[in-house]
């Protein structure tokens, strides 16, 4: 009984150790390929925000970003834990305005009346009069979720190995992709090479890590099953690449009237991972099955180390 005993605790301190070292691995991903100043244990009350920015013709992106963020974290409590340029505007939601969002920065506040105390101030209408548009989106993050989403991974890795999966990565090419692309229409072709070149134009940040910013509306009932499985999927490839969710939380509208239901923040290994990854027989298999009510979707890469 005893030795039963000791195999079991035995187990447990390796399965302890395992998810250990899994979150600083995640932590270290984020701090050093997503540039994310995000904490790795944090209280409840935090409160985060989500600001996309519109820049004037005048402004020049790092510097505009850089006197944004500085504004920003003059408030007592406030830390900005990640800020990001945008490559591209992938989905443009139906409840905001209109606008090509060329950052997007994440503001840590000790919890939400400090962030309602500073959105009232007249330094913060000042900060923001500097810009064309700022939109600000809450997101509750949980703390205990987001820990935990990590250990997740480790274990669906885990089972990936155990039933001997295929691999997803690396990539395998949809057959016939340029002769279908130079036959495609006029605008379909447009589109895809304005993609293609403005991954390579963001790879001087880009190069190791991307984050995708996605506010989410659920849809039907049908729309969230096939989502789910196209989630499942993207799931796994994350557990096999070293890559995920990097912020989750429940969306919270602090202006105008956007119903969103999930602000969903996703890491990835960087833009030529990402170019592959679209191309890619995998990817255009599951595509399909993301369907949303709704849902804004921009590609960014970190710019917050470089302020």
């Amino acid at each position: 009984m005893k030795l039963i005993f000791g195999l079991i605790a035995f187990v447990t301190l390796l399965i302890f150790l395992a998810v250990l070292l899994q979150e600083f691995r995640y932590l270290r991903i984020r701090r050093n390929l997503a540039g994310d100043r995000q904490a790795l244990f944090h209280s409840g009350e935090r409160f985060h925000v989500v600001s996309a920015l519109k820049l004037t013709p005048e402004q020049t992106l790092l510097s505009a970003v850089r006197d944004f963020v500085h504004g920003v974290e003059k408030d007592e409590g406030a830390e900005v834990v990640y800020a990001g340029q945008t490559v591209i505007n992938g989905r443009t939601s139906s409840q905001l305005p209109d606008h090509d969002w060329e950052a997007f920065v994440i503001t840590q506040y000790p919890n939400r009346t400090a962030w309602e105390e500073t959105s009232a101030s007249p330094s913060r209408r000042e900060l923001e009069s500097h810009f064309t548009q700022v939109y600000s989106l809450g997101m509750k993050r949980s703390a205990g979720l987001n820990l935990a989403i990590p250990a997740l991974l480790l274990a669906r890795r885990v089972s990936q190995i155990v039933r001997r999966e295929p691999a997803r990565y690396p990539f395998t090419p949809v057959p016939g992709l340029k002769v279908a692309l130079a036959q495609a229409p006029a605008e379909d072709r447009k589109r895809m090479e304005t993609f293609a070149a403005a991954l390579q134009e963001n790879l001087e940040y880009g190069r190791d890590g991307m984050v995708i910013f996605n506010f989410a509306k659920n849809g039907t009932s049908e729309e969230r099953k096939a989502n789910a499985d196209y989630g499942g999927e993207m799931f796994a490839l994350f557990a096999e690449v070293g890559a995920g969710p990097m912020h989750l939380g429940k969306s919270v509208t602090l202006e105008g009237e956007a119903d969103f239901d999930q602000v969903i923040i996703v890491h990835y290994p960087g833009v030529e991972f990402f170019g592959e990854m679209m191309t890619s027989e995998f990817y255009q298999g599951i595509f399909p099955g993301k369907q949303l009510g709704d849902d804004l979707s921009s590609l960014t890469v970190p710019i917050l180390p470089y302020l």
